[in-house]
């Protein structure tokens, strides 16, 4: 290491003289004047941040938040040394980290808190992906974060920090403002070229939007362990200068400051005050300072809100990066998706039960398993994208421990539920979750003997039957058993065509891929050609780690598809569904098992893929060609759809369809003249188009990510993905796409040992919302949903639950419209708009005492692991071998 250039500065009277001048030099009038002012440039705002991935990467769970803890910890101790220096901390979990590790610290960062020296930046419980999850996750990781840091703090972040976030979905604005956030802030895909701007939602919601740049510019400061040299600081300058054009006029520049990932504070002990009075030594040089968000923006909202400073509005989402991370890992996905649905179930029905009988609703159990659910929301988790001691390891609390847990405690309060909504006796009750009529198909697991009164049962090949029940909105319906067999399929041997009363399905007899799928009523065609090919691809050029990038598909080599090995066909038939099976090999020599389902009396067909020890270094997706050109593209996103134009220009139609995208439960693409097809998901989240090809990712097989194995992300064994196909022949609207999404998504709840009773329906609504969170929490009944169609017009709601007065509310229930007392309420709604309503009620339910460790969730053989703490273990984890 080199020696320092000023040896005979005296630290402490250096410090504290430098301090002196610094203060004196940045007065808050003269930090807000960016008007020419100065002739070296507009101020700069730096927000010093540490960036992990604090659940886990290349660290399992227990060994990640140690250095998450010690990491921030420098920072801390930089605040304490350095009356210059400031920085943000952005995640819940972490704070707990320091609560179990280093309880005598927290009065010392709520000190500093109070002196607005360190933010608590982000109302979110941690940075988590904001794209994989469903709508209600994305809002409560907002919504109890912000009661988190209340209750423990006595204050609310203003940000929504989203500064690793892969592209931004059309709905993040109406969320991030519907939580009362000050602004957005995120780095990648910026659509306007300037660093603030307007981003709105469908809805018309609009949020003051912060993109600067990366999350870890001005790195020398926080890399270099030597004092910088004067020619290191004209290279920052040039940094700094870079951002004048793209700060609009009149704005201080915004620097997020930081040595890359896990940034500590600069090496240097004396900075940042020693750097201070470096730079401004010469006199020839912009003022900077180092800050916290909330400091740099009360300097631009002044002009924003006046006009003095002009931004752009950007409508809609952004283009997308690092686009690995929607195909890594469907497991994870898969899992997410059935915990979160099955959470939300058990709140829909412990509310029920809690005001219609002897219940106490479980505000406890259900708040902690929804914190589970935050931590397995954390970036690198969700997006499958770590070493595979994160999801699974013998040691450590991981994924699946957590997942384990959600699972269990929503299975019990579904069970505790309808249990005490029902007499004992030996018939079985449904309850059905969604806000509309259902009569989807459903497989249900039957005693040995027991067939449903009344209703066509048939035997699947996993020994479930499968069947098809008229079911009432948000409703409890009785299923009468009786002694009978359900019927079994017939074999039809290996014809490649076959009919339902909706399609006539042909097969390619060689390949096993669809070759027509035709409507019975109108005789049109509805796909293109070799549809449901299974296709491996390899980048033309491969990236540093294919776990986090990989290109579109043309930009991808093909490797191999099922069509180049002949496959055999085998055909069953029962009274409700036909299955077809194509057996055949694959890339790698693996077995290539495709199943396809067609319903007698409904228009879903359903897919499930098998694929066997597939390569490292693979990408597979399953093909549909369309058969006709695309107009318009929709996908799913948290609480909405992406509404995008594809091969006509239409300026009304905001969303992002180009690339490799994420999806959630559904997307669907509108062709010309009329009608168009629908693919849904459980959990394979990547979509892609080119031109009339529509793609949905399986598998992206990586044997390890950066050097860690990873048994959920390995080709290697047996993978099965399931898929569904919904063609329409008029508009995706009248489909309810959306809503047929949800039913493959989320079955009835079931549960046996129950008497006879009258069908009832608790929430009955119009047919253009969708419902995601009935709950309690406090006095209140708390109903929230979604415009489903992007249509404005008028939301109906009907509660036969006992409740007195209700309100609009934004999402963390602070009042927008009272509504008159009353069992149906009426109101307007615009395009997508989320829509909570909280309705009082005579009771309260019991209040949360929040998370602060974790040790009650972690099984009993990994305590110690949870325990271990190193005070070395800092900074950035090491990559594998």
């Amino acid at each position: 290491m080199k020696k320092s250039q000023h040896p005979k500065w005296n630290r402490r009277e250096f410090v504290a003289g430098a301090a002196t001048l610094v203060f004196s030099q940045y007065a808050p009038a003269q930090l807000a004047s960016n008007k020419g002012e100065n002739p070296h440039g507009r101020d700069v705002y730096i927000v010093s941040n540490f960036h992990p991935a604090s659940c886990g990467w290349l660290a399992d769970f227990s060994k990640e938040r140690v250095y998450c803890v010690n990491s921030y910890l420098s920072h801390l101790d930089r605040v304490r040394d350095d009356a210059q220096y400031e920085f943000v901390l952005s995640e819940i979990n972490n704070i707990i980290g320091i609560m179990n590790f280093h309880p005598e610290r927290i009065p010392e960062l709520k000190q500093r808190v109070a002196e607005k020296r360190v933010e608590l930046v982000n109302g979110f419980f941690l940075e988590s992906t904001i794209n994989l999850s469903g709508g209600e996750a994305l809002v409560r990781i907002g919504s109890e974060g912000l009661r988190w840091y209340e209750k423990i703090f006595g204050l609310r972040p203003q940000y929504a920090w989203c500064i690793d976030t892969c592209g931004v979905h059309d709905q993040m604005a109406q969320i991030a403002k519907g939580l009362e956030l000050k602004a957005l802030v995120y780095t990648r895909k910026n659509p306007t070229g300037k660093t603030i701007f307007w981003t709105v939602s469908p809805d018309g919601s609009r949020i003051l939007t912060l993109c600067p740049g990366h999350y870890s510019e001005a790195s020398s400061i926080y890399e270099s362990k030597e004092v910088l040299a004067e020619a290191q600081l004209d290279k920052l300058e040039s940094q700094f200068a870079s951002k004048e054009s793209i700060t609009p006029e009149g704005a201080s520049i915004l620097i997020l400051g930081g040595g890359g990932d896990y940034s500590l504070a600069p090496p240097v002990k004396s900075y940042p005050t020693a750097l201070l009075a470096q730079w401004q030594q010469p006199g020839a040089r912009r003022k900077i300072r180092f800050t916290t968000l909330s400091k740099y923006v009360d300097t631009i909202l002044p002009g924003i809100q006046s006009g003095t400073i002009e931004i752009p509005t950007h409508e809609g989402g952004t283009a997308y990066d690092f686009d690995a991370f929607w195909m890594d890992t469907p497991k994870v996905k898969t899992l997410y998706r059935s915990s979160e649905q099955s959470l939300q179930t058990a709140e829909s029905l412990a509310t029920i039960a809690s005001l219609s009988g002897h219940y106490s609703y479980p505000s406890q159990s259900l708040y902690e398993s929804w914190t589970l659910m935050f931590l397995n929301m954390d970036r690198n988790t969700l997006w499958g994208s770590a070493g595979g001691m994160v999801f699974v390891s013998e040691k450590s609390w991981d994924v699946q421990d957590r997942f384990n847990w959600v699972q269990h405690s929503a299975t019990q309060v579904q069970s505790s539920a309808l249990k005490s909504l029902t007499a004992a006796g030996k018939q079985a009750a449904l309850f059905n979750p969604l806000n509309w009529r259902r009569n989807d198909p459903i497989t249900l697991k039957l005693a040995a003997g027991k067939i449903i009164d009344g209703t066509p049962c048939e035997l699947l090949p996993d020994g479930r039957v499968l069947c098809s029940i008229p079911m009432a909105s948000t409703s409890l319906h009785p299923l009468k058993l009786v002694q009978g067999e359900p019927q079994k399929p017939k074999a039809l041997g290996s014809i490649n065509k076959v009919e339902t009363s909706l399609y006539t399905l042909t097969l390619d007899a060689k390949t096993g891929a669809i070759a027509s799928l035709t409507s019975r009523k109108s005789g049109r065609e509805l796909l293109g050609a070799q549809a449901n090919t299974i296709i491996a691809e390899r980048p033309k050029k491969k990236a540093s780690d294919p776990g986090d990038i990989l290109p579109p598909i043309p930009g991808q080599d093909r490797i191999a598809t099922s069509s180049d090995e002949p496959s055999t066909i085998e055909v069953h038939k029962g009274p409700l569904l036909i299955t077809i099976a194509v057996t055949g090999k694959f890339y790698g020599g693996g077995v290539l098992r495709r199943s396809i389902r067609l319903y007698e009396a409904h228009p879903r067909i359903d897919f499930e893929t098998e694929l066997n020890d597939i390569p490292d270094y693979t990408m597979v997706y399953a093909n549909f060609p369309l058969a006709n050109d695309v107009d318009e593209v929709m996908r799913g996103v948290p609480f909405g759809f992406s509404h995008a134009a594809w091969s006509k220009p239409d300026p009304n139609l905001h969303g992002w369809a180009k690339g490799i995208v994420p999806a959630v439960r559904w997307s669907a693409y509108a062709t010309t003249g009329a009608g168009g097809a629908a693919l849904f998901d459980r959990g394979l989240t990547g979509r892609e188009l080119n031109g009339r090809e529509a793609s949905i990712y399986l598998f992206n097989a990586e044997d390890k990510y950066q050097g860690y194995d990873n048994p959920w992300m390995t080709g290697k064994g047996k993978h099965v993905l399931e898929y569904a196909l919904l063609p329409y022949e008029s508009s995706w609207k009248e489909a309810r796409v959306p809503q047929a999404a949800w039913e493959y998504n989320l079955a009835p709840a079931v549960f046996d040992g129950c008497s006879d009773f009258r069908s009832q329906s608790y929430l009955e609504t119009s047919n253009n919302v969708i419902v995601e969170s009935l709950r309690r929490q406090g006095n209140h009944m708390i109903l929230r949903f979604v415009e489903a169609f992007g249509i404005p017009g008028e939301a109906n709601i009907k509660l036969s639950l006992p409740h007195k007065n209700a309100a609009i509310t934004d999402l963390v229930g602070n009042v927008v419209t009272n509504l008159p007392s009353g069992a149906e309420y009426r109101f307007a709604v615009h395009p997508q708009q989320i829509v909570t309503m909280y309705f009082e009620t005579e009771s309260a339910v019991e209040e949360e005492i929040p998370v602060t460790a974790w040790d009650k969730f972690v099984p009993q053989q990994k305590l110690e692991a949870l325990h271990a703490y190193s005070p070395d273990v800092i900074g950035h984890p090491p990559t594998g071998v």
